[in-house]
C-alpha cells in the first residue's frame, strides 16, 4: 500500500453505495476499505486502521450507534480515528445521539455525491489533522 494515500474506512450496507464511494475515493487517490456492517467494521477499524472512518447509521447485525459506542469502548484501538457519520435519518435527535456517541460530523447522504463527499472528507481530515498537530505541539 501507497503510504501518501490516506486509509477511509467505509462502513456501509447498501452495494450501490460502496461503490459509488469506493470509486470517488479511490479516484482521490485514497486507499478504500469497505465493510457491510458496524460489526464487521470494528474488526476492520482494528486491523486496517484508517486516518476516517465513513460510518452509515442503519444497518443488519450491528447499526452506527452501536458501533460507536463499541469502538469507544474498544481499547486494542490506540489512535484517534475521525468518524463521519453519513445517513439518510435526518431528524436532529439522531445527528445528538451520532455526536454524543463519537461522531465528529453527522452529514445526511443526499447532499452529498461523490466526489462532493471527497472534498467534504478531505477538508475535514486536513482541519483534523491541524487541530491534532497544534495539541501536540502544545505537549
Amino acid at each position: 500500500m501507497d503510504k501518501s494515500k490516506r486509509r477511509i474506512l467505509i462502513i456501509e450496507d447498501n452495494e450501490d453505495i460502496q461503490q459509488l464511494y469506493r470509486y470517488a475515493f479511490e479516484e482521490s487517490n485514497y486507499d478504500v476499505k469497505i465493510s457491510s456492517n458496524g460489526l464487521a467494521g470494528i474488526n476492520d477499524a482494528v486491523e486496517y486502521l484508517p486516518d476516517i472512518i465513513l460510518l452509515d447509521i442503519m444497518m443488519p447485525e450491528m447499526n452506527g450507534f452501536e458501533f460507536l459506542e463499541a469502538l469507544t469502548n474498544n481499547t486494542s484501538i490506540k489512535k484517534r480515528i475521525p468518524i463521519i457519520v453519513l445517513s439518510n435519518l435526518t431528524q436532529e435527535h439522531e445527528k445528538e445521539k451520532a455526536l454524543q456517541n463519537g461522531a465528529d460530523l453527522y452529514l445526511i447522504k443526499s447532499d452529498y455525491e461523490g466526489l462532493d463527499l471527497v472534498a467534504r472528507v478531505n477538508k475535514f481530515l486536513d482541519n483534523f489533522k491541524a487541530s491534532e498537530d497544534d495539541a501536540n505541539d502544545k505537549e
